[in-house]
């Protein structure tokens, strides 16, 4: 999967996954105001172009494509496993990149030491046993995409194997509202 780099002297590296119709590059502005100083590898969903550019295939009828999305996750954590970056790690992923993120924590719990999922949708995923990654939920309130119920639910389900759960809903849609960075950066400051 390709990835933009930018490198730092920092020993914390973000990690992120873009929402639909996203790019390497958009989430470039969050991650400056979570840790200006951190290295940050921005990935690009290889499903679809432009507005339609993705992790993986898109819903069918409200459900995963299972074979497509574990053949994402496996190909993705093949190239993890051998680039794996120092210190400490923070994947930070929106919308179908969180989608990405909870498919790939399914297969691998302890995948970084800080997971951040904004806006994410509670989709047909299966954990097991519990970790020690700290998550990090966003939804808003007026989301239409990502049903703020449903991310509650999530956050929920997520409790049960990730006891590192905090899950917090704001009063907006599915942006990315600025009162929701200033949050992760205080939660993200207390690790």
């Amino acid at each position: 999967m390709e990835h933009f780099n930018i490198d730092t002297k920092s020993n914390t590296s973000f990690v992120v996954f873009h929402g639909t119709g996203g790019n390497e590059y958009s989430l470039l502005q969050v991650v400056g105001d979570l840790d200006p100083t951190a290295n940050i590898r921005a990935y690009i969903g290889d499903v679809g172009t432009g507005t339609e550019r993705r992790f993986f295939a898109p819903l069918e009828n409200g459900h995963l494509n299972r074979s497509d999305v574990d053949m994402h996750v496996a190909s993705f954590l093949t190239d993890w496993a051998e680039q794996k970056p120092e210190g400490k790690v923070i994947m930070l992923g929106y919308s179908n990149g969180a989608n990405f993120l909870l498919a790939l924590l399914e297969k691998e719990p302890n995948l970084a030491d800080a997971v951040v999922l904004l806006h994410p949708s509670n989709l047909t995923y299966h954990f097991s046993g519990t970790s020690n990654t700290a998550l990090f939920l966003t939804a808003g309130a007026r989301d239409m995409i990502s049903i703020p119920g449903e991310s509650l639910n999530l956050s929920k389900t997520l409790a049960e194997h990730f006891p590192q759960t905090t899950f917090k809903l704001f009063d907006h849609g599915h942006e990315i509202a600025d009162e929701e960075v200033d949050f992760i950066r205080s939660k993200l400051a207390s690790l």
